[in-house]
């Protein structure tokens, strides 16, 4: 008896999950800018411009064929390889260029820069909402930020909250909103309200990961996510 109990437990739980199951796991492919600039100096001052692209699964591609160009060469130029000049003051938009081999798709990625008396590099924060994907309670606010000693924590807000019904439940990073199969397992949640926060290793940048993930790991199931933007 107490065996068939266990298992109509489990059963439902996982068919509670598995309704919000996706089986196309496409994404729209990405690049973006991985140390956008807010000024550069000017009189010959550089920058080496550098990307991160993702393709249609959310899959990072290494040495990605991008092509780059500046609004206004003469306020700040730049090579084909992506190394910014400042050459004279002003404003000028730098574009990163990508056709993607599998589908042939055109994607790009812009950063405005300043050419000043000072290069100072763009501080980024990303905050947004977690919300449920399934039948279970889950969400709140969450701050993700690089910490003066250059610490990646993931922040989440006293309005966080999560169903300790939920079987297994995991948090990840990923790029692919469908599928943990490349993400980064931060690990078993263990708070389930109010605010809490999660440092991550070094080896990850802000600009790594575009989805916040909770996952009934057991069942293989995402029932929560937030995008990182």
């Amino acid at each position: 008896m107490k065996r068939a109990l266990l298992f109509t437990v489990c059963t439902l739980a996982l068919f509670s999950c598995v309704e919000t199951d996706y089986v196309n796991d496409r994404i729209d492919p990405k690049i973006f800018i991985s140390n956008p600039l807010l000024e550069l100096k000017k009189n010959g001052a550089s920058h080496q411009f550098e990307v991160n692209y993702f393709n249609y699964v959310g899959k990072e591609i290494e040495n990605p064929n991008v092509s780059w160009l500046s609004s206004d060469p003469s306020v700040l130029a730049i090579t084909e390889d992506g190394l910014a000049t400042g050459i004279e003051f002003g404003t000028a938009t730098v574009t990163a260029t990508l056709t993607t081999s599998e589908e042939n798709l055109t994607i790009t990625n812009k950063d405005e820069v300043k050419v000043s008396m000072a290069t100072l590099t763009e501080s980024i924060k990303f905050i947004g909402t977690i919300i449920s994907t399934s039948n279970y309670e889950l969400g709140g606010s969450y701050v993700l930020e690089t910490l003066d000693n250059g610490i990646l924590r993931l922040s989440l807000g006293d309005d966080y909250v999560a169903s300790t019904s939920l079987p297994g439940l995991y948090i990840y990073l990923g790029n692919n909103r469908y599928s943990v199969a490349d993400a980064y397992e931060i690990g078993p949640v263990t708070v389930f309200q109010g605010a809490h926060f999660y440092d991550l290793p070094s080896t990850i940048s802000i600009y790594d990961y575009s989805y916040i993930l909770y996952w009934c790991k057991p069942f293989g199931v995402k029932v929560g996510e937030g995008q990182i933007q």
